[in-house]
């Protein structure tokens, strides 16, 4: 229980210092300091900083996916067609105060080198978050299901650079919008 709680801690630690700092700002010297553990303690938990990283973006990603994924099954997606609901999670998503940018774009660029893990590790997060929304597209019985999850994608994740360089842009809103009328032509027959 305890070492499940010392892995918490150090991956909470890094997560802010990496959010705050950026990744390769934040090192482990530093990390140790501010989780207040030995250095063989961090390395039991994350045999390197690589895999530090790693476990942040699958946290972050994972908890995306989570916030996600209940907001499409409360009452109000219920109520609401699922990719229009998909649409309105996302722009309030993005244009959260607290935003930071997706994961894994900030990974790619910190670590450019498509051969390191970091990098590859990213991919597969863009690669998990488009076949998430062409899985929402197919579910609602659109024309080109995988054609509309990559347009989502596209534009969710424009907007999500955007809104990360410039925020407060209204890039989500514009991007929910240009979402709702490719969405529209999707269905047209």
């Amino acid at each position: 229980m305890v070492t499940v709680d010392m892995k918490s801690k150090i991956l909470g630690t890094a997560a802010m210092l990496f959010e705050s700092r950026g990744i390769n700002a934040s090192g482990i010297d530093t990390i140790i300091a501010e989780t207040g553990v030995a250095k063989s303690t961090l390395y039991r938990h994350f045999p390197s900083k690589d895999l530090l990283i790693i476990a942040f973006l699958r946290n972050k990603a994972d908890t995306f996916f989570d916030w996600l994924k209940s907001g499409l099954v409360s009452q109000e997606a219920k109520k609401n067609d699922k990719l229009t609901q998909l649409c309105d999670l996302l722009e309030e998503w993005i244009s959260t105060p607290e935003y930071r940018s997706l994961p894994f774009h900030i990974a790619t660029i910190e670590f450019p080198d498509p051969n390191h893990p970091v990098n590859q590790f990213s991919t597969v997060l863009a690669k998990e978050l488009q076949s998430f929304l062409c899985v929402i597209a197919e579910e609602a019985k659109v024309k080109d299901p995988m054609s509309l999850g990559l347009q989502l994608t596209m534009l969710f994740e424009g907007a999500s650079l955007v809104e990360k360089m410039s925020p407060g842009s209204g890039a989500a809103s514009r991007a929910k919008s240009a979402a709702l009328i490719i969405i529209k032509a999707s269905r047209q027959k």
